[in-house]
């Protein structure tokens, strides 16, 4: 009877006990000052209540004293080009959401960049305004992939749009790349580039508002995970665009995806997580070969007002808890499938809310 009443004061202990750091995610905000539309798949879509989604995590992430702030990517929408006659509508837009965001001030804010940033700036103008730490490789291209660790965790920043017809220079090799992916793969190229028309299955990713890894991103993706696995650290993988198949429905995967994702297996035991956007319904997927856990959150930009989508996660030493807010739905992810096997699997679609 002793023995049950210490194990059952162990659990209240371990449910009770705080977690060792949070962190605030929020994706595909695509902020543009025009009127409400919709997509091409003729989903709603809310231009302006976006950037008081924005405005409305930061302050969130604030009073939670969170310690770092994740965004996904998509700040802005391409209407900021495309339907606003100021040619710096794009440059401000962004401006102006990342001052909404600029309301969370007790940690950093940790960028990845979409297409959308892509239809309106360049990555020399990216870098600047988002504060990512572009590399020139020795091509003379500008690659936006890094990695931030926060007690022990790990966050890899992948630079999805590594590989692009976006933003690039016609005469470099990663254009020229990136072309020759579309026209072998996708027979609308001639015509219309982002169209997934007579595609099936995985094949539909190829279009040009998606993009690759080159080889120098996945060797240092490599190394990078090598140096986690000595450390005895845990890894939490940030990208724009999904990498699993599962995870997501419709044209939004890396091109690569299988290259970034048999990397990762390698590192089934240190990789807890992959969090990306892109794909603005959400979706997840835990992999069976290696337990990791993939997640796709859901898009600011869809929700209606008053509903403010953003998360905040909860990290554990032997789980992530998502506590999602509006239209992101909350999970519990463990560590089972780590080094240190401390927790059962658990993906729960409902936490309460504080």
């Amino acid at each position: 009877m002793l023995e049950k009443e210490q194990h059952r004061e162990r659990m209240k202990e371990q449910v009770e006990c705080p977690p060792i750091f949070k962190f605030g995610v929020i994706s595909d905000i695509q902020y543009a000052p025009v009127d409400d539309g919709v997509s091409f798949w003729g989903v709603p879509r809310y231009y302006k209540h976006a950037m008081d989604v924005a405005a409305a995590a930061a302050g969130t992430f604030e009073a939670e004293n969170v310690d770092l702030c994740v965004n996904l990517g998509d700040i802005i929408d391409g209407k900021c080009t495309t339907e606003v006659k100021d040619k710096y509508c794009g440059l401000d837009s962004m401006k102006d959401v990342v001052s909404a965001l600029s309301n969370y001030t007790r940690g950093p804010i940790i960028h990845t960049y979409g297409n959308h940033e892509l239809y309106n700036v360049d990555r020399n103008v990216l870098g600047d305004i988002l504060n990512i730490p572009f590399a020139k490789e020795p091509c003379g291209n500008l690659v936006g992939y890094h990695s931030f660790v926060k007690h022990d965790v790990c966050f890899i920043v992948i630079d999805s749009y590594d590989v692009t017809m976006s933003q690039r220079e016609e005469t470099c090799k990663k254009y020229q790349r990136a072309k020759q992916i579309l026209e072998e793969n996708n027979p609308n190229f001639s015509r219309n580039i982002n169209s997934p028309e007579g595609l099936t299955g995985v094949q539909r990713r190829f279009v040009a508002f998606n993009g690759g890894l080159d080889k120098p991103q996945l060797e240092w993706l490599d190394r990078t995970l090598e140096t986690v696995r000595n450390k005895r650290q845990k890894a939490i993988i940030l990208s724009h665009q999904p990498i699993h198949p599962k995870s997501t429905k419709g044209p939004t995967l890396i091109w690569n995806y299988d290259e970034v994702l048999q990397i990762l297996r390698k590192y089934r035991k240190n990789v807890a997580l992959s969090l990306c956007g892109h794909a603005h319904r959400g979706g997840y997927h835990r992999d069976e070969p290696s337990g990791i856990h993939f997640r796709v959150i859901e898009a600011a930009l869809e929700s209606p007002r008053p509903i403010n989508t953003f998360g905040i996660v909860d990290v554990y030493k032997d789980r992530l808890v998502l506590r999602g807010r509006g239209d992101c739905e909350s999970a519990i992810y463990s560590f089972s499938h780590l080094h240190h096997k401390e927790s059962s699997d658990i993906h729960k679609a409902a936490i309460p809310e504080d």
